[in-house]
């Protein structure tokens, strides 16, 4: 049987919608049987149309609202993707224990902020949200931190396709203030010393020497092999070596915690006169295998594994305590008052005066000073022995 022939009157027209030739005029079959006239205007005829069959036979057509709900169905919400973005960074990016910590944290709260935001929704306003939100109140360079975060974290999902565009990179940097905090004066260290009580002398003697920070230095232990790869300590001669700059008694091995994947993170400081006595002084009647240690005086339900170890906060909370108890930087607001971080500072301006080799001795990367040892062995710098003499 032939089509039937249509004219362009009657071409394209919605479901249910007639043309009457005899009348001239468009009419729709209603949901109940009935015939309705729409008019002889073709355009509005067939708008008419489209709306009542939109509302009248919803299962039938599909609407605008139903097309965005669908595509909302299927988009991917950028917070289930982060835990495995998370993954992936901490598997290939191997970061330090710290650091991690700190990962871990940041990802909480992009979880929990871009629960509901579809991965391909997120903009440069989403970022400003974000951080104001959670670090709204903090420093310039932290809230500069938690942005690199989040470029780091977007450009790990356009690798894996889930975004095609990082909007943390157009955000502007904050302005970092200079810094506050006053160097370590050499006479300050001297005071504070002498009002320390033996075991902060230790580590402030050890951070002096070392130019190592706190985390090293409560770490040293009395005695470590030398293949030990994980623990910072003393692996001790036979017998002293005799060199132009003094005896060597043995090597203070440290693993930088910071930068602990590159190989300038391992350090080996060779044992001399100075570092000898400052070691040998620390030990007293306190049975301990760590340099820096105490008797604990709080008292723990369950026994603690290296309980006479000095915690990382009692290091810097006693050193600012005795420092306010003498007053030497009682003319200085509180900060601006140094730390105990700022004796790496101090110990770096005595040995630039001397002329010898910065980065290597306090981890940082220099390849002119490295040596390497044979492949499947800890890599250590090896740097030339060197003292400091205080005057005492």
């Amino acid at each position: 049987m032939a089509g039937i022939r249509q004219n362009k009157l009657t071409k394209h027209l919605p479901e249910h919608v007639y043309y009457d030739a005899r009348r001239g005029s468009f009419r729709i079959k209603l949901v109940d049987g009935r015939f309705k006239e729409l008019g002889r205007d073709r355009e509005v005829a067939i708008s008419v149309a489209k709306e009542y069959n939109r509302i009248a036979r919803p299962k039938v057509n599909v609407t605008v609202e139903q097309l965005l709900a669908d595509d909302k169905d299927n988009e991917t919400f950028f917070g289930s993707c982060v835990d495995n973005l998370l993954n992936r960074i901490l598997q290939e990016e191997q970061p330090s224990t710290r650091v991690k910590y700190s990962f871990v944290s940041d990802a909480t709260r992009c979880k929990e902020f871009f629960c509901n935001i579809p991965a391909s929704k997120i903009e440069l306003r989403h970022v400003n949200d974000y951080i104001n939100e959670y670090h709204g109140d903090a420093s310039a360079n932290v809230q500069n931190r938690k942005v690199a975060w989040l470029k780091k974290l977007f450009s790990y999902a356009i690798d894996e396709s889930i975004m095609t565009t990082n909007p943390a990179t157009l955000k502007k940097r904050k302005r970092v203030a200079d810094k506050a905090r006053q160097r370590l004066k050499l006479e300050w260290y001297h005071a504070i010393h002498e009002a320390s009580p033996l075991w902060l002398q230790t580590a402030m003697d050890l951070s002096l020497q070392t130019t190592h920070a706190r985390l090293e230095i409560s770490r040293i232990r009395y005695h470590i092999p030398p293949s030990d790869t994980r623990n910072c300590g003393c692996t001790w001669f036979k017998d002293p070596v005799t060199t132009e700059n003094g005896a060597i008694y043995g090597k203070l091995l440290i693993h930088r915690q910071k930068v602990l994947h590159k190989e300038s993170a391992h350090v080996a400081i060779p044992i001399g006169e100075k570092l000898k006595q400052i070691i040998d002084r620390s030990k007293d009647k306190v049975m301990s295998q760590f340099v820096v240690h105490r008797i604990q005086k709080r008292k723990f339900k369950k026994v603690r594994k290296n309980l006479n170890q000095v915690p990382l906060n009692a290091i810097s909370s006693t050193f600012t305590e005795v420092r306010d108890l003498i007053g030497c930087c009682d003319h200085l607001a509180q900060e601006q008052r140094p730390t105990f971080h700022e004796i790496r500072a101090l110990a770096a301006h005595l040995y630039d005066k001397q002329g010898i080799d910065l980065q290597s001795r306090m981890a940082h990367a220099d390849e002119k000073s490295t040596r390497v040892y044979t492949k499947n062995h800890v890599e250590f710098i090896e740097v030339p022995l060197a003292e400091i003499d205080t005057g005492k």
